[in-house]
């Protein structure tokens, strides 16, 4: 798998199995998004709030998507 916009962001919570808060910045602004959490697994060892992480950004070709 070939991943196009990398973005580093720091994890906040993860809401649910699906979901997580992660915090980016875009310039000099600090955006909180919700983004989709690809596996599904537990993930304790590496969901810790203030961890760092990536995500890719992908807001050119969501649909009908409504997470990152």
């Amino acid at each position: 798998m070939k991943y196009e916009k990398i973005v580093e962001a720091k994890f906040i919570e993860r809401e649910n199995r699906f979901v997580a808060r992660v915090e980016t910045s875009a310039g000099s602004a600090v955006e909180t998004v919700k983004v989709h959490v690809k596996n599904t697994g537990r993930c304790r060892e590496l969901l810790v709030a203030g961890s760092t992480g990536y995500r890719e950004e992908c807001a050119g070709r969501m649909g009908s998507r409504r997470l990152r």
